[in-house]
């Protein structure tokens, strides 16, 4: 009697830990954006160090177009698809993704190939945490892949963003008299973490400002 009751026991241990299993839900699974949050505040970095002065911060952002994103509780047609456990799309974005996943980490590579230059990689690509591999092509080109790295399940996502804005200011010399002082601005926003590393690259005529947000998705 006792044999019986142990093994009763086991069999009901057993399909208690079943349950904890996550039970993936019927593909495709269709998740719907419904919030956008802050992350973090926001970074400002120059000559390879972070600007923590909130004046200066506050002056950059103003006189650069400021962020578009705030925090905020949204109903939105706008959605991220799982077709199955290992591939997922963004519709008109990246409408075919690779899914890697390790835990409550999604790792999402873009199946379409980017033709870019290095420059474009070095000063881009390498601001996002998680990369692809990067290869020379051909006329100085190089090919890659995009990103996205999210945390979750197959029913509610939060998919890592960052804003960021530049200011490059560099002389130019050659077509006047005398060199002139020119500014380069760019700006974008990344399905991706910013990778901390790439602060010691953001040279000392050079200004970068990072804003990292969560885009929430949950199946309705």
């Amino acid at each position: 009697m006792k044999y019986i009751y142990t093994f009763s026991l086991l069999i009901f241990v057993i399909a208690c830990k079943k349950t904890d299993i996550e039970q993936l839900p019927e593909f495709p699974s269709t998740l719907y954006l419904n919030g956008i949050t802050k992350k973090s505040k926001l970074h400002l970095y120059s000559d390879g160090k972070e600007i923590t002065d909130p004046a200066v911060i506050s002056k950059f952002v103003k006189t650069n177009g400021g962020f578009a994103q705030n925090d905020t509780s949204l109903v939105s047609d706008e959605h991220f698809t799982f077709f199955s456990t290992d591939s997922a799309g963004i519709l008109n974005t990246f409408p075919s993704l690779i899914v890697t996943k390790n835990g409550e980490q999604f790792l999402f590579k873009s199946t379409n190939r980017i033709i870019t230059s290095k420059e474009a990689i070095e000063t881009n690509f390498n601001m996002a945490k998680y990369k692809s591999e990067a290869e020379p092509v051909w006329d100085s080109k190089w090919s890659t892949y995009h990103m996205l790295v999210g945390y979750g399940n197959y029913t509610e996502l939060k998919l890592s963003t960052f804003e960021y804005k530049r200011v490059k200011w560099y002389l130019m010399s050659g077509y006047f008299p005398e060199p002139i002082l020119q500014k380069s601005s760019t700006s974008g926003t990344k399905f991706n973490e910013f990778d901390q590393s790439y602060i010691s690259k953001v040279g000392k005529n050079d200004t970068l400002a990072i804003q990292e947000y969560f885009y929430t998705f949950k199946k309705r």
